[in-house]
């Protein structure tokens, strides 16, 4: 299962209004995650824009930092159809899945910028930009990553005996 995120709205507000509340919602996170090893983490975070991944990593706490395997690309790097496409952050998450052989496989977005995905985009856990990664959205990524499990569960072949 892949888990796209972004950082702000999501690890912390946005804006946020203090250097020392960056990554606030990390360790949250870290925890949810814990009984979901399969879960690993995409960056989709405009940060990728100014930092490089070996950068990236070292601001996340180590749990999340074990999970990463990536992170999206650009739209721009992959799209020629940029005016056409008003989803950019869904095509990112859409486009690290096709390159990566991966396009089945259940992911869900952690983000704040609901109109940077289609309405009603099942994958999706929209975060409010203020209060990023709280309660209320620990509860859906959990119900969603255990909804995942089992589908995955309930997907995998039986021997024929």
């Amino acid at each position: 299962m892949i888990l796209f995120l972004d950082f702000d709205g999501v690890l912390h507000p946005d804006p946020c209004p203090a250097a020392d509340r960056l990554f606030e919602n990390a360790g949250r996170l870290s925890a949810m995650l814990e009984p979901f090893p399969e879960v690993g983490i995409v960056l989709s975070t405009s940060w990728r824009t100014i930092y490089a991944e070996p950068e990236l990593l070292p601001m996340l706490p180590e749990p999340l930092r074990r999970r990463v395997v990536g992170m999206t690309p650009c739209f721009s790097d992959f799209s020629t159809a940029a005016n056409r496409t008003p989803y950019h952050r869904h095509a990112e998450c859409a486009q690290w899945l096709r390159v990566h052989d991966m396009a089945d496989s259940p992911w869900v977005a952690l983000d704040d910028r609901a109109s940077w995905f289609p309405p009603y985009c099942e994958n999706l856990i929209a975060c409010h930009s203020e209060r990023g990664f709280d309660d209320e959205v620990r509860a859906r990524l959990h119900s969603a990553l255990t909804i995942a499990r089992k589908r995955m569960a309930d997907d995998v072949d039986l021997p024929v005996l």
